[in-house]
């Protein structure tokens, strides 16, 4: 395996412990406002919301999800914490931690989403390279054809914990409330 291979193996393994010292950075460095923390709160709600609709929708491992989000882009969920991502960096109230976000999540995610196409070959093949060739990896390019598919289901967001994103939304939105008192 080559060093370049190792470490998106690496990167793409450790994302969640990644992702949260990304966290720990903006949260140190943040200088939310009233006004930054309102401006940032819809595009936190977007990400859920398309998180939720996601894990709505994915059956995992059993079958190559295809149909609402993953109509739309292969990695919604992805889409989703991008989305958490910015709109958290936008509550900071500095410009350089949407920026810094941006740079961390390209970094992090594109090894992720090497490493996790490379199962979905190695467990779907040819329906997976299908897929693939028709629908775009993160960024909604264009509106599909209605899919059938399992369907959006409640007990699936439940089972895939979701709501464990919602607390850290809370507690997250919570700390920039509490550091806004603090820093104004």
């Amino acid at each position: 395996m080559t060093l370049l291979k190792s470490l998106r193996h690496f990167v793409g393994y450790h994302r969640i412990l990644l992702s949260g010292g990304v966290v720990a950075v903006l949260c140190f460095f943040a200088a939310p406002t009233r006004s930054s923390i309102f401006a940032g709160i819809p595009i936190i709600l977007l990400g859920e919301g398309v998180r939720i609709w996601s894990s709505g929708c994915l059956t995992k491992n059993r079958a190559l999800s295809r149909s609402g989000p993953y109509a739309l882009v292969r990695h919604p969920l992805y889409l989703g914490n991008f989305l958490i991502g910015v709109g958290f960096s936008v509550t900071s109230g500095r410009a350089a931690l949407v920026v810094l976000f941006a740079a961390a999540y390209g970094a992090i995610y594109y090894a992720t989403i090497e490493e996790e196409e490379k199962a979905l070959r190695e467990r779907f093949g040819r329906e997976f390279e299908a897929y693939a060739s028709q629908v775009p990896r993160l960024i909604p390019l264009r509106i599909p054809f209605p899919q059938k598919g399992a369907g959006f289901q409640w007990t699936r967001v439940k089972d895939h914990r979701e709501y464990k994103t919602w607390v850290a939304i809370g507690v997250l939105l919570a700390f920039m409330v509490v550091k806004s008192y603090y820093v104004a």
